[in-house]
């Protein structure tokens, strides 16, 4: 009798046992993994045509840039015990029209994998987006979605990294060298390097899109170029100095000026920054990468079309990707564009004849003597001077420097939406907008629930190339040959995608107007020239 019984007990106590297992590792329990740093719990989601998969959400991958921290390079992450529960969304501190939006305790990486249990053995290749927004705005999540891509099987990762003032400000010295932002950038890859293989996925096979930084092996630059005019513009010290004294800080010497602006909290440091910039609003781009002097971490210590001469650049294939950009410059044109256009910092009457010139070749030609009554002209200049000259001239000198393929692509078609729908409503006579590519291959908030069958095929032709190159370094479409730039000082080869029927390769000379711009008066032009004769 009494065996009995304990049988009895021993059988509850199993069944107890199994029970929570189940309940624990059942396919409702949230996926779990164990990285370098501890255990991390993320939840299931749905992809676009309706696959289950884990999202890990809000890991971090540096300490808190914060106090002692801020103005400095990211450090590596502390351990934890517990479970870090990934179900958070974060962003760093930007500027928005209604105010400062997200927190200075930021740098956190989310992990989307296309399985309801992350397995190591898979050894998925890895696709890593850095978000744009000019090192001004927006974060890892916008315009990021990750519902497309979980339908393929690869892995998608996006990060947080510092913008603005917290991200760029530089003294150009070794106090504040600057491209803070740009060093998380390489600190998250140097995380995924150690981390995605308990994700599943393949460290040795990590493509990145958007603006590229670092531990990659093949890349894709949809945000512009380095050798963009406001990528790597004037002196960061001059900007630093504006800024300190509109806060009240010392600015005689570096050290004092870093110390006395930790002291102000970051939202006030972030909401003062934009009325540096023209009439108080974002319509140029104040803090962005710097030339460092060299020290131990510095992120850039060349300017970038000297290393490209050089060939000092990575030798991986490389997708440069250019697009019309729109926007609404009409208002204060004359003060805008010096600053769009890189030539803000020359004197009043030189500023004045390169906005002349400016005005009668993108508006007069088009049968308008003002930019304000010339949408298309307007939308030419930008397209041109923000994007197309950059990536043409840098596309044809990586391609000289490479030994790994270089590959140029132009997108023309404009589907339900358009990037610039997020920002202003009724554009369908505007055509493609800069960032109009993204919307085929990343989930975004303006997405409609069931795409039209043509953005369908288009989603479908750019998750195969995509695919295609993160798994052999070629971007593949069906019945096309995409070949690669061969690096001529004339002309440029790229793929044109105009509609997901009309999609071939051509040939062009010196898009982006490159012949106008490089004959203006501009101390970029300067800059460049003097790199090259230094040479």
């Amino acid at each position: 009798m009494e065996a009995g019984i304990y049988r009895i007990k021993f059988t509850a106590s199993f069944l107890l046992v199994l029970l929570i297992i189940i309940g624990v590792y059942g396919e409702d329990s949230p996926p779990l993994v164990e990285i370098s740093n501890g255990w991390v719990q993320g939840t299931h989601e749905k992809s676009y045509n309706g696959r289950v998969y884990s999202s890990f959400q809000g890991i971090p991958y540096a300490q808190s840039p914060v106090g002692d921290l801020r103005f400095e390079a990211p450090k590596e992450p502390y351990n934890w015990t517990g479970t870090w529960i990934a179900n958070t969304k974060y962003s760093c501190m930007y500027l928005t029209t209604t105010g400062v939006t997200g927190d200075e305790d930021c740098l956190y990486i989310n992990v989307h994998v296309p399985r309801e249990k992350p397995t190591p053995s898979d050894n998925l290749n890895v696709i890593v987006h850095i978000h744009g927004g000019g090192f001004m705005v927006w974060d890892a999540n916008f315009y990021a979605g990750e519902k497309y891509l979980m339908d393929e099987d690869v892995i998608f990762v996006t990060m947080n990294y510092r913008l603005g003032v917290l991200g760029f400000l530089s003294t150009e010295d070794l106090i504040m060298p600057g491209n803070n932002g740009m060093k998380d950038q390489v600190l998250s890859l140097v995380w995924i390097q150690k981390n995605i293989k308990y994700f599943g996925g393949n460290p040795q096979s990590v493509t990145i899109t958007g603006m590229s930084a670092g531990l990659f092996h093949r890349g894709v630059s949809q945000s512009g170029t380095a050798l963009d005019s406001w990528v790597v513009p004037g002196s960061q010290l001059k900007v630093a100095n504006q800024l300190g004294e509109k806060l009240g800080c010392p600015t005689e010497t570096s050290t004092e000026l870093r110390d006395c602006l930790r002291t102000r909290s970051a939202k006030y440091l972030v909401n003062s920054s934009p009325s540096l910039l023209i009439g108080g609003a974002i319509e140029g781009i104040m803090f962005s990468p710097a030339v460092e002097k060299v020290h131990e971490g510095a992120f850039l210590t060349e300017h970038p079309y000297k290393l490209l001469l050089e060939g000092n650049v990575a030798d991986v294939p490389w997708i440069s990707v250019s697009s019309p950009s729109p926007s609404d410059f009409f208002n204060n044109f004359d003060q805008v564009i010096p600053r769009i256009a890189g030539y803000h910092d020359v004197d009043d009457t030189q500023k004045q004849i390169i906005t002349d010139k400016i005005k009668e070749f993108y508006f007069h030609q088009h049968g308008h003597s003002h930019g304000h009554e010339d949408i298309g002209g307007l939308i030419q200049l930008i397209t041109d001077k923000m994007f197309l000259a950059g990536a043409d001239r840098s596309a044809k000198l990586q391609a000289k420097v490479n030994k790994a393929p270089v590959y140029s692509y132009i997108f023309g078609y404009r589907g339900q939406h358009s990037f610039m729908d997020y920002f202003l409503p009724n554009t369908d006579h505007i055509g493609t907008s800069h960032g109009d590519d993204i919307l085929y291959y990343l989930h975004t908030p303006i997405a409609e629930k069931k795409l039209s069958e043509a953005d369908e095929k288009m989603k479908s032709v750019f998750l195969r190339w995509l695919t295609s190159y993160a798994e052999t370094d070629e971007p593949k479409i069906e019945g096309k040959e995409w070949k690669a730039v061969t690096g001529d000082d004339i002309v440029l080869e790229f793929m044109y995608f105009e509609s997901p029927n009309e999609i071939h390769f051509e040939v062009a000379e010196g898009l982006g107007a490159t012949t106008f711009w490089s004959k203006l008066p501009l101390k970029e032009n300067e800059g460049l020239k003097k790199i090259r004769d230094e040479l």
